[in-house]
């Protein structure tokens, strides 16, 4: 395993944390379940653990894929600022999870304040990581990236033979 599959297998945990985290806090918030609370603080702490060590692997896995053919540059780079804002989005709301998880069970007003603000953080959070996820899948993956379409377009002359 090179730094690019450890990369590829870390940076999904704080995607599908966030989505879940943010389900959960929403649904126990609304259901007043505190110990559901504590289920989708505990996701949401995973998914800033999740985000770092992803951003630490990331920049390894740059040193894997930068010479291959069809990888750009500028690819890299939008990837590397999406995923520095995502991962600073995925540390602070983890570290709010982590204040909420830390309050004592007496403190229900602030744990319940605490998963508000996770909560909301979990939506700007998933949004930053998704799009991160995006750009990175960007890189290799010319399915996504319409750079498929193109080649295949100029490959067969401009048309598509394909038997049933």
């Amino acid at each position: 395993m090179n730094a690019a599959h450890l990369h590829l297998l870390v940076n999904h945990l704080p995607l599908f944390a966030a989505l879940f985290a943010g389900a959960i806090l929403a649904f126990a918030l609304y259901r007043s379940l505190p110990a559901l609370v504590n289920v989708g603080l505990v996701l949401a702490l995973v998914a800033g653990v999740g985000a770092f060590v992803g951003s630490q692997t990331g920049e390894r896995a740059e040193g894997v894929v930068e010479d291959l053919p069809g990888v750009t540059e500028m690819a890299i780079e939008e990837h590397e600022e999406a995923a520095e804002a995502a991962t600073w989005a995925a540390i602070i709301t983890g570290l709010l999870a982590l204040g909420g998880l830390a309050l004592p069970d007496r403190a229900h007003r602030g744990q319940k304040l605490a998963a508000v603000a996770t909560l909301a953080l979990t939506v700007v959070t998933f949004t930053l990581v998704a799009r991160a996820a995006n750009l990175g899948g960007m890189i290799r993956h010319t399915e996504i990236s319409g750079a498929a379409v193109t080649t295949l377009d100029s490959h067969a002359g401009g048309e598509l033979d394909i038997e049933h």
